[in-house]
């Protein structure tokens, strides 16, 4: 977890945020999920693989829950899931915090099956706290921030 604390932000390429598009369009209106594989490059993490997971929920369009196989990835590394409902839009919930186990969590706000808002939380140890996610596109050295509702 000690990576979780050095890490200032994720860059998503669009190829990989085309595929979350996807996994989250297909499984909406319940809600999905899986990682990001990630390497570090200084204070950054990049996503590199997208790993899709399905949801073994009892209730999928209110939570997402995944059973741990062997695709999830190595550290570093970022667990993401979907928001489909207006009522928990794109912040963690109490749910969420009580029952994510990795450092590094991104939500997805698609209300309607395409997603409108990125937000990336990393656990510390006080708590939860916001970085940026930004897009792989454009100036490397100012990468664009994706959208994100508050």
């Amino acid at each position: 977890m000690l990576f979780a604390r050095r890490t200032r932000s994720l860059t998503i390429p669009d190829e990989l945020r085309d595929s979350i598009a996807a996994n989250i369009a297909a499984n909406h209106p319940h809600e999905a999920g899986g990682y990001l594989a990630c390497v570090r490059r200084d204070d950054r993490l990049y996503a590199t693989e997208h790993v899709p997971l399905e949801n073994v929920a009892t209730e999928p369009r209110r939570r997402f829950v995944a059973t741990a196989t062997d695709r999830v990835p190595p550290e570093p590394r970022v667990f993401y899931h979907s928001h489909t409902s207006a009522s928990t839009p794109s912040g963690l919930t109490g749910v969420d915090r009580r029952n994510i186990h990795d450092p590094l969590a991104m939500v997805v706000f698609a209300p309607h099956g395409e997603p409108y808002s990125y937000r990336l939380f990393r656990l510390g140890l006080l708590g939860w706290r916001e970085m940026p996610v930004t897009t792989a596109d454009g100036d490397p050295a100012e990468p664009a921030r994706l959208p994100r509702l508050v």
